[in-house]
């Protein structure tokens, strides 16, 4: 199962196979050496198949030598890994089935026919550790591998008269295959939500907490949906911290481009018409100057609790840096953007700044744009033809709104950097 997008398949299966080559070497120790261990010691008495063919002593040689061509053939893939950093699809699965054939091949050699669910018991094990780690496909490769050495071994023991009731141990198969299936079903449905408690994990890494976790999916709350409530409690707080200016309590430019771009898609689908209002304050290089930084701070803390009142339940309204901030107005055509933008003048004409004493009013500029959602460009355009409509108003005299329209030039004429110099020199 690849849930990391910074890596391909290859690089997560082989970071996966990495790690797990300690545990696949003592799992052959474990059941290799135990299994040949009990058979010299007598603790297993009854003959398998290969002990009337080759003998005991050599059936027991089979084995260990089994064990032995595995643990190599587990060296030689560490190294491949270790060396490309990466493990083929052909590369797992040649794995998955060295881990089966191991069991199957000890069991021919040790083990009485009789008691061939046995390694049936280990292939679940194995079945389930391949769903876990690399997916539902490697899961169906273990299958197989379990059902072919299994069938190998009945079909081997029938034929040497070992076996009398080969039907029985089909009936074991069959048990075998349902549980596997019934495993893989569950651990597909625990993959799934784990898969959307990372997807959730994804968006907050990019600053996007919209989407919460929907625990009414899960009939049986358990572990995860416990992660997910978390994930719900933890969103609420991140997304005020990772989106919001702690200045001014308004928006970010990561929120509001995140806001933007959701009110574009909803507008482009219905083709609705949007506002953009740039906001500027008059004079603000005069109000640092004069009274400092810091009541410049609390003036921009005011200014932008003001703008939140005074504008509509919703609007978007976030400082973009500096004194700068923007109004998104959704569904709102130019005349309803020209009454936003003078609603907003008046209210700071009507009231004076607290943070500059309570006597003097704070004057801002204001550029708009609006037109009808046709495409995923329409923010951009809304955006520049603002930022266009703001320095016309500050041009003709500040303390005013300029509505965009086509023809309208801020710098007609400008030479190459002349337009930032003038701009630079309006915001004073």
């Amino acid at each position: 199962m690849h849930t990391d997008p910074s890596l391909s398949t290859s690089q997560w299966n082989g970071e996966i196979l990495l790690w797990q080559a300690r545990f696949r070497r003592g799992f052959a120790a474990a059941v290799g050496f135990a299994a040949l261990i009990f058979k010299a010691t007598g603790l297993l008495s009854a003959e398998s198949i290969l002990s009337p063919l080759i003998g005991s002593v050599n059936a027991l040689i089979v084995g260990a030598a089994a064990v032995a061509a595995y643990l190599i053939f587990c060296e030689i893939v560490t190294r491949h890994v270790q060396r490309t950093g990466q493990a083929g699809t052909r590369l797992l699965h040649s794995v998955l089935v060295a881990d089966l054939v191991l069991i199957f091949v000890i069991l021919g050699a040790v083990t009485p026919p009789v008691q061939y669910s046995r390694g049936l018991l280990l292939a679940v094990f194995l079945v389930q550790y391949a769903r876990l780690y690399f997916g539902m496909r490697a899961a169906v490769v273990s299958l197989v591998a379990s059902t072919a050495g299994y069938g190998v071994l009945v079909f081997l023991a029938t034929n040497s008269g070992r076996l009398e009731h080969p039907e029985e141990e089909f009936w074991n198969l069959a048990i075998f295959l349902i549980g596997a299936l019934m495993l893989g079903l569950l651990q597909g449905q625990v993959t799934g939500r784990l898969d959307r408690v990372l997807a959730l994990f994804d968006r907050a890494q990019e600053g996007d907490f919209s989407t919460p976790y929907d625990d009414s999916l899960d009939r049986m709350p358990d572990p995860i949906t416990l992660v997910g409530r978390a994930y719900n409690r933890m969103r609420v707080r991140l997304e005020a911290m990772v989106l919001t200016d702690p200045l001014s309590g308004c928006f970010n430019r990561r929120g509001f481009d995140q806001l933007c771009a959701r009110e574009a898609s909803r507008a482009i689908r219905g083709k609705h018409a949007m506002a953009m209002l740039a906001i500027d304050v008059d004079h603000f290089k005069l109000i640092n100057d004069e009274f400092g930084h810091l009541t410049g701070d609390e003036v921009l803390r005011e200014m932008g609790a003001r703008l939140r009142e005074t504008a509509r339940a919703g609007d978007v309204v976030a400082r973009i840096g500096g004194e700068e901030f923007e109004v998104l107005a959704p569904d709102t055509s130019a005349e309803g953007a020209q009454i936003l933008a003078d609603r907003l003048q008046a209210a700071f004409r009507k009231r004076p700044f607290q943070s500059l004493g309570g006597t003097r009013i704070i004057g801002i500029s204001i550029g708009i744009a609006s037109a009808v959602a046709e495409s995923d460009q329409i923010v951009g355009q809304l955006i520049a033809r603002a930022d266009e409509a703001l320095y016309v108003a500050k041009r003709n005299g500040r303390d005013r709104s300029q509505m965009w329209e086509p023809g309208l030039r801020a710098f007609d004429g400008a030479l190459p950097g002349r337009r930032s110099i003038e701009i630079n020199a309006l915001r004073q």
